[in-house]
């Protein structure tokens, strides 16, 4: 192919890529097209996959199709339950799957941050109808079905734990792929997990946002190490799993560094300063000069395997401007100052491992809410939902919680806004599961978890009572209601 032909080549393709972008924008995140949305859009008979990696599992189709069918249901807003509606927070009562497709009419592409806190995969069953039901035979014929005649001493295991597994992530597929429509450009999906589906989740939303778009994942050590642990082996972590719409355009704001150390002892000129180490890890031959104190006469050189962190031609115009400061006593080190003016930014990259903020502080937290009694166990930390909110979101910004349990979502964010003096906005939806009954649940009369997150964003708001603390409460309905 010649060069002019390769030319007209891309050109053309260029075009129909243009013409397919004119028909479908949404497949295109900039000028590119986004193959994982075309095949979300699509039924699976309209296309051959050929992937030679990924993660399959009993109805993973069906799922896919279930994000994409549309919900009957409407949004009505209870005046009496809502608190100041004109806040723009939003509690809404429902299946969050129904309530996630119902959203994208107003809220599509404006959400900045979506934090999944899904129900761990524990072996039990979820709250949440979305129509799998299926039996230990029908599981059979599809493990057949991918690997025809195998029946073996590993089958029953393979019947139990696929049955366990497919529960969960067919639960949680159609979740993922109507968040990330409603994502902004630049927003952030973040994900809690434990060790039980942390690998599954983690395939998935590789599909789901690409690879690519993968920024990485916290451990969070969330609780001490048990003493009375049968094996011997304690599990005191979590993960935090982080997935961009697009990688590019999001950036997170850091943590300030520590600048105690910076003093002004000798009213240097320059402002500032701490001692710095003068030498490297890392040179060649010409790092590794002599430098000859002035005063004294005595000279210097790296230690063995080290070399000076700067060139010989530094030394003397940093002897001229102070930064260079030698003893007048033989046998002392120079000084090399580090003045804070040279700092190219005063923050720091914020650590993948959190160890500062354990479950039992958010437990603690919802006990001084509610000293007659818990209505809910182990509760996220708003702490640590305000670690990761206040990273990637800003003044305005919307912040929706899927999964919203006791509403430490919504506390959190009048918590953040309150120590920024802005005004991110909420939307947290809960279903209506029931409550176990037990002395305290009855005697706060709650009867389900709706109610508690309600009381609780109420509750919490009181402490910042000032503030833009309100709520609308919508309740998904059906005509047939």
């Amino acid at each position: 192919m010649t060069k002019n032909s390769k030319l007209l080549s891309s050109y053309l393709k260029q075009k129909q890529l243009n013409a397919i972008k004119e028909l479908m924008p949404q497949m295109f995140d900039g000028d590119l097209l986004n193959l994982n949305k075309l095949k979300n859009y699509l039924d699976s008979s309209m296309y051959i996959n050929q992937g030679n990696y990924g993660l399959n599992w009993f109805d993973k189709q069906q799922a896919i199709e279930l994000a994409k069918e549309e919900c009957l249901g409407k949004l009505l807003l209870d005046k009496e339950k809502s608190r100041a509606p004109e806040s723009g927070n939003l509690l809404i009562e429902g299946d969050n799957l129904s309530v996630l497709k119902l959203l994208k009419k107003d809220y599509e592409g404006k959400i900045k941050v979506v934090y999944f806190d899904p129900p761990y995969n524990t072996g039990k069953q979820f709250a949440f109808n979305d129509n799998f039901q299926f039996t230990s035979n029908q599981y059979l014929e599809y493990l057949n079905e991918i690997n025809p005649g195998r029946v073996d001493r590993f089958m029953q295991h393979n019947i139990e734990s696929g049955e366990n597994h497919t529960q969960w992530l067919n639960m949680m597929l159609p979740r993922l792929i109507l968040s990330y429509d409603l994502l902004s450009e630049d927003g952030l999906v973040y994900l809690s997990i434990d060790e039980s589906e942390k690998h599954n989740l983690q395939i998935m939303c590789n599909e789901v946002f690409g690879e690519s778009n993968f920024i990485g994942s916290f451990i969070w050590e969330n609780r001490s190490v048990a003493n009375d642990s049968q094996n011997l082996f304690s599990t005191i972590h979590e993960y935090i799993l982080m997935y961009a719409k697009n990688k590019e355009l999001v950036q997170f704001k850091g943590e300030e560094k520590d600048l105690s150390t910076y003093t002004n002892p000798d009213n240097d000129p320059n402002g500032d300063w701490t001692a710095d180490n003068p030498t490297a890890a890392s040179g060649n031959d010409n790092s590794r000069f002599s430098i000859q104190n002035p005063l004294t006469g005595e000279e210097y050189i790296p230690p063995s395997g080290r070399y000076w962190a700067f060139s010989k031609n530094r030394v003397k115009e940093w002897i001229a401007s102070g930064k260079m400061v030698f003893p007048k006593e033989l046998g002392k080190r120079f000084l090399l100052k580090k003045y804070k003016s040279e700092l190219r930014t005063l923050k720091k990259p914020i650590s993948s491992v959190i160890t500062d903020i354990p479950t039992s502080k958010g437990t603690k937290e919802l006990k001084n809410l509610y000293p007659e009694g818990l209505p809910f166990k182990h509760p996220k930390p708003t702490d640590l939902l305000m670690r990761l909110f206040e990273q990637i979101s800003d003044d305005g910004d919307i912040i929706l919680d899927p999964f919203a349990g006791s509403a430490s979502t919504a506390h959190a964010v009048f918590k953040l806004n309150h120590k920024e003096n802005c005004n991110r906005k909420f939307i947290c939806i809960q279903n209506d599961e029931a409550l176990a009954l037990n002395a305290e649940t009855i005697s706060l009369g709650f009867t389900n978890l709706s109610e508690v997150a309600q009381d609780r964003i109420e509750r919490a708001g009181k402490l910042f009572s000032s503030e833009n603390v309100g709520f609308n409460y919508l309740k998904l309905t059906f005509e047939q209601e």
